[in-house]
């Protein structure tokens, strides 16, 4: 039977075994005892000094430690403490808490069913179903059921009189700060399933960042187009004063959620049904759980006299027989205070410093486009994230062809189709419907299925640091993706058209494409390529034939000029001078020293921002070609 003094030995030991990776069948092993008397002690069931101390050291814990955790936990078990004292009856003002307290008293006694409690207390004494809708706050919590509850579980007279007075608390104080719960539908099982999903360590500080983005986005009414203050959100790591103690903070100041969103949000998130909030659901959940098993959300509009504060401890979710978030109120330092904070604990591993410094740089990269637009601060640990800037020749730099000068960057601004959204649902119907197909609603208003940004040409070649970025309202769903680059016939399969000049597999052709429109898998790493929408874009900026115009009329296609095309044209070559905007030394292309270039100009450093050095190489080569120099043509 598990023991309520034993919770926090039982909590040390759970993530002793979690910091050193072993299953209980090799924990065993390791301690000399059977798997299922470990298997108890970590489940908080009474356990001697003995066997705690042999668990924590095949987790290479301390023992100092868990000694320390035991002996507490055998004081207060042998101070006689009882149930009521243990989930601390005397601090109750509220009906709420009164409730969460039986919750809790029902727990420390192995949590017995609601039956046989109604067996326990007699006939007509504690009707189950009466119990069940007082638990749950469906009805007022009587008096006399109360007490009957905590009789039955055996709290003793003096305990009970603490009951009877807490009750006469909550009556007397209806207006007490209140606790509410919400109950979430998912079975253990697939909570489970939830954090083993393949993500990332940065796609899940991702999917937070776009929670703030988001519910920032809704609070105006639209996403901005033009910019404005930026969203300040801030990612805090704490090591904790003992292994296993680490936590992380994601916060921002934006327009926070009131109680009904905040809600709503986590327990449609976790049913896994469509959230008509921007904030919270699938991503939330898989991306809190795969950092850590205990997440806290505060958080409060700015019209809000409290800050709304809500737990998910997973541990005990999974262990327990009822799915309850408890939600409470804070109050304000600030009457303008607002936001919201996500405080992770219990971290499945610890972030190391050098793991927050590329988490940095990732970040950095994912969010360019809005941090450089000053629509997005971001920082960590106190620490602004920089946006990575696309190092491409200037607005004013082309090479000239046949048909006139191509410029080394071609912007995108292209309508797609028009639907209408729904002001209630966001589902998009054809334009000429009359009501949403999801809802029914009438408010349906057009909106423009944009596909905008630019391609342009790097100064510099690399075999991987090429291609083009996607972006979904502002972050990056596809990282320098060169899928562009290929051309697929009519049976299918998929010719390579770049790069294809010397020095092999080595490219410079980038971009930034911007197209919310397109559905995004639910962790936002790939669009939905079989979607018309993806289609559309792809011909945006592509065209629908090869890119060379010898291939174009060999397959029967007209000569394309897209703007892909018409840079493929004008750049394909990587020959040294202005011609094709290649350094060189007057002998060769300096391939290498121009991504030496690249990488003071990632630096930041002044001298390289512009694109000034890289020309006047250019620029030289042909001056010591035209004075004379050997044509050598080593790459």
């Amino acid at each position: 039977m598990r023991a309520a003094e034993m919770g926090e030995v039982a909590r040390w030991l759970r993530r002793a075994r979690h910091l050193a990776g072993l299953t209980y069948a090799e924990l065993a092993r390791e301690a000399g005892m059977s798997s299922s008397r470990l298997h108890r002690a970590a489940n908080g069931c009474r356990t001697p000094l003995p066997v705690v101390e042999a668990f924590a050291r095949a987790c290479g814990a301390s023992l100092d430690e868990a000694r320390a955790l035991w002996q507490q936990a055998q004081s207060v078990g042998t101070a006689g403490s009882s149930a009521a004292e243990q989930v601390r009856v005397e601090e109750i003002s509220s009906f709420a808490q009164l409730r969460e307290a039986m919750w809790a008293l029902r727990a420390a006694h192995d949590s017995p069913s609601l039956r046989k409690l109604q067996e326990r207390a007699g006939p007509g004494i504690l009707p189950r179903t009466t119990l069940n809708e007082a638990l749950r706050g469906k009805t007022r919590l009587r008096k006399d059921i109360m007490l009957s509850f905590v009789r039955v579980l055996g709290v003793g007279e003096d305990a009970e009189a603490s009951w009877a007075a807490a009750w006469d608390r909550a009556e007397r104080n209806p207006h007490a700060p209140q606790r509410q719960v919400v109950h979430v539908v998912p079975s253990p099982q697939l909570l489970r399933a939830l954090s083993d999903l393949p993500m990332s360590g940065w796609s899940c500080f991702a999917a937070l960042v776009d929670n703030a983005v988001a519910a920032q986005a809704s609070a105006s009414g639209t996403r901005p187009t033009s910019p404005a203050d930026p969203l300040p959100v801030s990612i805090e790591f704490s090591d904790g004063s003992h292994p296993g103690q680490e936590t992380v903070t994601i916060s921002d100041l934006g327009p926070g959620m009131n109680d009904k969103a905040l809600l709503e949000a986590v327990r449609l998130g976790w049913s896994g049904k469509a959230s008509r909030y921007p904030t919270l659901g699938l991503g939330f959940n898989v991306a809190t759980s795969r950092l850590g098993s205990h997440i806290t959300v505060r958080t409060a509009r700015p019209e809000a006299a409290d800050w709304s504060v809500l737990t998910v401890d997973l541990g005990s979710l999974v262990r327990g027989a009822e799915w309850r978030v408890p939600v409470s109120t804070e109050p304000k330092v600030e009457p303008s205070e607002h936001g919201t904070h996500i405080t992770i604990s219990q971290l499945r591993e610890p972030w190391s410093a050098a793991e927050q410094l590329r988490l940095g740089v990732k970040l950095g990269d994912i969010y360019s486009y809005p941090i450089r637009e000053n629509r997005l601060h971001l920082t960590i640990n106190g620490r602004k994230v920089g946006p990575r800037l696309p190092c491409i020749w200037g607005d004013n730099r082309s090479v000239l062809r046949r048909e006139g000068p191509v410029p080394a960057r071609l912007p995108i601004n292209v309508t797609v189709a028009t639907v209408h959204n729904c002001a209630v649902c966001g589902h998009h119907s054809a334009l000429d419907a009359e009501r949403c197909a999801e809802c029914q609603s009438h408010r349906l208003t057009p909106l423009p299925q944009r596909v905008w940004g630019w391609v342009g040409i790097q100064r510099y070649l690399h075999t991987t640091d090429y291609g083009i970025d996607f972006y979904s309202h502002g972050r990056k769903i596809l990282v320098r993706n060169k899928s562009l680059f290929a051309w697929h016939d009519d049976s299918g399969d998929a010719r390579m058209e770049y790069p294809i000049d010397m020095p092999a597999g080595m490219g410079r052709i980038v971009g930034e494409i911007h197209c919310d429109h397109v559905p995004v898998a639910w962790n936002k790493d790939s669009f939905d390529m079989d979607s018309a929408q993806w289609r559309a874009v792809v011909h945006a900026v592509r065209g629908q034939g090869p890119l060379g115009a010898q291939q174009s009329r060999r397959y029967g296609y007209s000569v394309n000029t897209s703007p892909l095309a018409i840079l493929y044209h004008g750049y394909r070559r990587n020959d040294p001078g202005l011609k094709y905007l290649v350094p060189g030394d007057g002998k060769m292309a300096i391939h290498r020293t121009a991504r030496e270039w690249a990488q003071c100009f990632h630096r930041g450093l002044p001298e390289y921002l512009n694109d000034e050095i890289w020309y006047a190489a250019a620029a030289s080569h042909d001056l010591r070609r035209r004075d004379g120099a050997p044509d050598v043509r080593l790459r």
